[in-house]
This record gives structure tokens, C-alpha cells and sequence, in this order.
């Protein structure tokens, strides 16, 4: 990677009362949308509705769970879609590890899952990462919507969110040991629509910009990164 900047990513408010179509609030929210995927590609998303802090605790306290289970476990958990299944072991990224939900936004998708990884049943894990996906799930479609209106195609908007699947994804970074690479993922872009992504408030993520320059990004408390992903992209 090139040398960092100090340049920083816009923040945008994503609360309640800018999520109404039609609004006033809405229109300017779009816009600010729309000049940072443009610009930066990304944006830091606030909030209100996953800002609870037990939620937040929650849903981290579940993935430390997860990862906690035995290996002969976490690899039951298969897809032929990369990315989708687990992942993890790689000589090249030796601290990296990752578990696929595939159809996140579901109780479906996330009681299967479940299912798979406690046979004896996990009723917490199960109700907190559907409550937390579909949280996540709506600030993603909030998004969609935008954009689909700026660009003046937003007919399209409903078709293509109903036509969309939602994968959770979890991903763990180990403390490198000596001589070991620290390397999480290597640098890479996002083959999907949108990607949201909570940090846990761990300082590790790093985004290209437009000139080559690396921003590193900041995390806080209570707020997301939002990145467009490949298949978002126009020529």
C-alpha cells in the first residue's frame, strides 16, 4: 500500500427522521449519499436505531461465540459462493477467519445457520443476529433507494431490493504471533452491491482513494462504514 493521507471520510446521518422519501431531509440526504460513494466510495453511517450499546454488545459477544467453537464445527459451514461459507487457515492471511450466513436478512437464513452450528439450539445467537442483520439490512436498502433516485431510476429501486440477498458475514482478526504476517485481508474491492461494516471499534481498516492515497479509518462508537462494492460501479 501507498503512503496514508489525513484526509478523513464524510459522515453522514442516516437516522430516522432522514429515512422518510419525499422529505426534505430525504432529498439532502441522498445527495451527501451520493457525492461521498462518488468521491470516496465509502461513507461513515450514523445510526439511531442500532446505536443501543446492549445491541452492540450483544452481537459481538455472539460472534466471540461462534469463533469459539471447534473447528470441526465451523467448517460444516459450506457454499459454493465464495465467501459465503467459512474461511479461514490461509497461509497468507494466517490471523484471518471468517463464517458466511448466507440470507442474513432471514430468520430463515439465520435459524439454519443456528441450527447447523448448536443442534442444541442457540435461541440468543439466533434472535440477536437476526435483530442486528436486519438492522443492518435496512440502513443498506435506505441506501439503495437513494442512490436509485439521484441516478432517476428509482422504479427500479423496489425490484432490485426484493431481488437482493444479504449475507452476514463475520470475520476475526488473531493477535499475529512472531514472524508472522499481520495481515487481515490483503487489499481488494467488494464484489457485491453495498457492504456495511461494524469495526467493533478496532482500528485496522484502510481505503484506497481515487489519487492512491490510503485513508485509515477512525472508528467510534455506534457508527458504520458504508462502501460500494464492483457491481455498483458505472462506465
Amino acid at each position: 500500500m501507498s503512503s496514508q493521507t489525513k484526509a478523513k471520510l464524510p459522515v453522514i446521518d442516516l437516522s430516522m427522521e432522514n429515512l422518510k422519501p419525499g422529505t426534505n431531509s430525504w432529498s439532502l440526504t441522498s445527495n451527501d449519499v451520493c457525492h461521498a460513494l462518488e468521491e470516496y466510495g465509502c461513507f461513515i453511517a450514523r445510526y439511531n436505531e442500532v446505536s443501543s450499546e446492549e445491541l452492540h454488545d450483544a452481537i459481538f459477544q455472539a460472534s466471540d461465540e461462534l469463533f469459539d467453537l471447534p473447528m470441526e464445527t465451523k467448517v460444516l459451514n459450506v457454499s459454493d459462493k465464495l465467501g459465503f461459507g467459512y474461511a479461514g487457515n490461509y497461509k497468507s492471511m494466517p490471523i484471518f477467519e471468517a463464517i458466511g450466513i448466507e440470507n442474513g436478512a432471514t430468520i430463515e437464513g439465520i435459524q439454519s445457520f443456528t441450527n447447523l452450528m448448536w443442534p442444541s439450539k442457540n435461541n440468543n445467537f439466533c434472535k440477536t443476529a437476526t435483530l442486528f442483520s436486519k438492522l443492518l439490512s435496512e440502513i443498506g436498502n435506505a441506501v439503495l433507494r437513494m442512490v436509485f433516485e439521484c441516478y432517476g431510476v428509482e422504479k427500479y429501486s423496489d425490484s432490485h431490493i426484493e431481488s437482493t440477498t444479504h449475507l452476514l458475514r463475520f470475520i476475526k482478526y488473531c493477535a499475529s504471533k512472531m514472524n508472522e504476517s499481520n495481515i487481515g485481508l490483503h487489499p481488494h474491492t467488494d464484489k457485491d452491491f453495498l457492504s456495511v461494516l461494524d469495526q467493533n471499534q478496532v482500528k485496522a481498516l484502510q481505503i484506497e482513494m481515487k489519487g492512491g492515497e490510503w485513508i485509515e479509518f477512525e472508528p467510534s462508537p455506534c457508527t458504520f462504514v458504508v462502501m460500494a462494492g464492483d457491481a455498483f460501479t458505472v462506465s
